[in-house]
């Protein structure tokens, strides 16, 4: 799949097959843009489809003058503004039949400056340097970099909508796995208890959920708190969701869905330091053994020492130690 950097305006290319070769289109080639998602309301009877919804259409893809067959097209600016999957239709006519094929985009959130990582690993910026990277040398050492980091930890260092699961403990807390920084729905089970989608603000529940300090859960905002005493009190019916065993707001092992903004709205300085460290390596000339799992390597008689820590780790101890305090299992999520 292509990938784009949000924000950028760069290229993505294909080239046209036709009858086990690579031909060049009668006219124009015309692309069309599709956000690729799915609906995050468990009330939407196709919650878990995919959606291609048509956000650009007749673009005119730009003609390689060296590469038969090969065409390019901008994303515009206004597309990678955020984190998303795009699909490209690409429309032609070659010799007078009308066709077309699909091709996949993402658009990602790079975790480090190109300029600052230039700088950092005094990579040349001319083309006679010795040390000289081009963008798409240095592009795919970020990538690199950014897989091996979102693996290690375990998390995503980006911006992105997503439901996810928690279950209660019979506290005012509700743990989740990932951070969060906006709130959008909750459900206990399936039914709907909060939504802050709409105006004005859906709450059938009694209790205002916040997003704890750390972003790793929910709590209560208990200044506001109301038990079945207040709602009697006031002549009003509890709802039925207190009903459920005893204890805080989030009933001890009932499920509740939380549908949010997921992610992390800046890279952490260490996230992106790791990032720049990572790409060193991924031009470091003993990467090749490295990739083999192989520490260290004798020349008299040949001995491969191979190292067990690798595969638990990015490859890089110094990218390990900044990377620690952000890997999930070891993170307090409150």
């Amino acid at each position: 799949m292509a990938e784009v950097y949000t924000y950028s305006n760069d290229l993505v290319s294909t080239k046209i097959f036709w009858q086990n070769d690579i031909v060049s289109a009668d006219a124009n080639v015309l692309v069309d843009f599709y956000e690729v998602s799915r609906s995050l309301d468990i009330s939407d009877s196709l919650a878990s489809a995919v959606t291609q919804t048509l956000i650009s259409s007749n673009s005119v893809a730009i003609k390689s003058e060296t590469d038969n067959g090969t065409y390019s097209v901008e994303i515009p600016r206004s597309i990678t503004a955020t984190n998303k999957k795009l699909k490209l239709t690409w429309k032609y006519s070659v010799n007078g039949s009308s066709t077309s094929h699909s091709t996949y985009c993402s658009i990602s959130t790079p975790y480090c400056n190109m300029a600052e990582a230039i700088e950092d690993l005094n990579f040349g910026t001319d083309a006679s340097d010795p040390d000289y990277k081009t963008y798409h040398q240095l592009r795919m050492a970020e990538k690199y970099a950014r897989k091996l980091i979102e693996n290690y930890c375990g998390q995503d260092f980006f911006v992105y909508d997503d439901v996810h699961v928690g279950y209660g403990s019979g506290t005012n807390m509700l743990p989740l796995p990932y951070k969060m920084n906006r709130l959008y729905k909750v459900y206990y089970n399936d039914t709907l208890l909060v939504d802050n989608t709409v105006t004005p603000e859906v709450n059938v529940w009694g209790y205002i959920p916040v997003i704890t300090e750390g972003g790793y859960g929910l709590r209560v905002d208990e200044t506001s708190y109301l038990d079945n005493t207040v709602y009697t009190a006031n002549g009003m019916v509890p709802p039925t969701v207190n009903d459920f065993g005893y204890g805080g707001a989030f009933k001890n092992n009932q499920r509740y869905r939380i549908e949010a903004e997921f992610g992390w709205a800046e890279i952490p300085d260490a996230v992106e330091q790791a990032c720049i460290q990572l790409m060193g390596h991924y031009f470091d000339k003993d990467r090749a053994w490295k990739d083999q799992y192989v520490k260290s390597v004798s020349t008299f008689d040949w001995k491969f020492d191979y190292s067990s820590d690798i595969n638990t780790g990015t490859g890089c101890a110094y990218a390990d130690q900044l990377l620690e305090p952000y890997v999930i299992n070891n993170m307090v999520v409150i």
